[in-house]
């Protein structure tokens, strides 16, 4: 195994058990499910702060219908959010919190995030 893949076996590893810390900290019943509202100070215990607006929509695209979010669901909105940060912050070069893009572009970041 070359060190490339070593070093990001071990960089997933260490994500993910932190994050697994962060979804059992904000489990606050231990159901291993996080209930709707303990999602947002997950979300910001993981550096990722969110407005009414997102939370909005990560209640309707990732909880269940008891409006809680299961552990894989929690690493994949992560995942996803972070993922989209990224790219929002690359297009987004004056660092003044728009971009503008072309639709068949936002179609790529999108469909293929």
């Amino acid at each position: 195994m070359n060190i490339f893949m070593s070093l990001t076996k071990n960089v997933i590893f260490t994500t993910r058990r932190w994050l697994t810390d962060i979804f059992l900290v904000f489990d606050k019943n231990k159901t291993k499910r996080l209930e709707y509202q303990e999602v947002a100070p997950a979300l910001k215990a993981a550096g990722i702060t969110v407005d009414d607006l997102v939370m909005q929509l990560v209640g309707l695209r990732y909880t269940e219908p008891d409006m809680t979010i299961s552990y894989p669901g929690f690493l994949y909105l992560v995942m996803k959010l972070e993922s989209m940060i990224q790219k929002f912050q690359a297009y987004d070069v004056a660092g003044m919190g728009t971009i503008a893009v072309s639709y068949r572009r936002w179609l790529h970041l999108t469909m293929y995030n």
